[in-house]
């Protein structure tokens, strides 16, 4: 009710043939900002990820980074570290929530698309994986206001993802399916870092060298609320000259100082070392703050 008058205000404002005056100038303004902050193609139920992507098919669209037919789109209520940096995906606020949709589909060319796709590439990695990436509906339900948990929940509890990268792309732990390890899972690594389980979801476990490479990048979000930064730390510059790889790290992977991205110093993941993976993982075996939800 409150929305319709406002539309008839604001079309009455605009087609009027008398000259507003200031006052009615203002009163525009107003009803055209109710409506910006109302509304948005990413909010809600109905925003979806885009077409759904065949690998027979697939391409990389220039202009939007991701592949051809996968929408980006932020919705604006949210934070500027999500929304300016995250892409391939749908996000929006929903109550507490941060909500994030994903199609998760590499925006980079890869063996597990099958040799059929124009983005088949032959990986450098000689471990055998018979999987092939296909595309998902995954969705994050994610704290906005994270908080610490026991850091005794783990990452590896039967869960869809427990993170998404800024492009899309699903997070894992740092352990392999049973009775794999991950030290000779990674050697089924395609040429940036990821690959494919066992129903297609691509996704990364260590480095992912299209974001990141020995450097403070912001890598993704993870289930809990919390951030995931590459090997380095930016020191809450833009620079990056005075990064530094930090010494004070948790068995989870992080510490709480400020960043690029928060300049109250805010509990965060790196990519570094993992004793149980004996690589670089994004992530350990235990989940610092409570954890959202995710499905597919």
């Amino acid at each position: 009710m409150n929305r319709t008058i406002i539309i008839m205000l604001l079309a009455g404002l605009v087609f009027g043939t008398c000259k507003k005056k200031e006052s009615e100038d203002s009163s525009s303004l107003l009803a055209l900002a109710y409506l910006s902050s109302s509304s948005g193609t990413c909010n809600g139920t109905t925003a979806t990820t885009g077409t759904t992507v065949s690998n027979s098919t697939a391409t990389l669209d220039a202009s939007s980074g991701c592949v051809t037919g996968v929408t980006t789109c932020m919705d604006t209520a949210l934070p500027s570290w999500i929304k300016d940096n995250f892409k391939c995906a749908t996000g929006y606020v929903s109550g507490t929530n941060y909500i994030l949709k994903s199609q998760n589909v590499p925006n980079t060319k890869s063996s597990y698309y099958g040799t059929s796709s124009p983005l088949y590439e032959a990986r450098t990695t000689t471990g055998a994986n018979p999987n092939t990436t296909a595309s998902q509906k995954i969705v994050y339900t994610i704290p906005s206001t994270p908080t610490k948990g026991t850091g005794t929940v783990s990452t590896q509890g039967g869960l869809v993802s427990i993170g998404i990268t800024v492009n899309g792309l699903a997070i894992f732990n740092n352990a392999a399916a049973p009775p794999d390890l991950l030290t000779v899972e990674a050697l089924t690594f395609d040429n940036y870092g990821g690959h494919p389980q066992n129903t297609g979801i691509y996704h990364h476990h260590a480095g992912a060298s299209k974001i990141t490479n020995n450097d403070a990048n912001l890598v993704g979000l993870i289930l809990d609320g919390y951030a995931v930064y590459g090997k380095k730390c930016d020191n809450a510059t833009t620079v990056t000259t005075d990064d530094f790889t930090p010494s004070d790290l948790d068995s989870l992977h992080g510490h709480t100082t400020k960043t690029n991205h928060f300049t109250t110093a805010t509990y965060h993941y790196h990519l570094a070392y993992d004793s149980t993976a004996t690589i670089d993982t994004l992530m350990g075996s235990f989940f610092y703050g409570n954890k959202g939800s995710v499905s597919n």
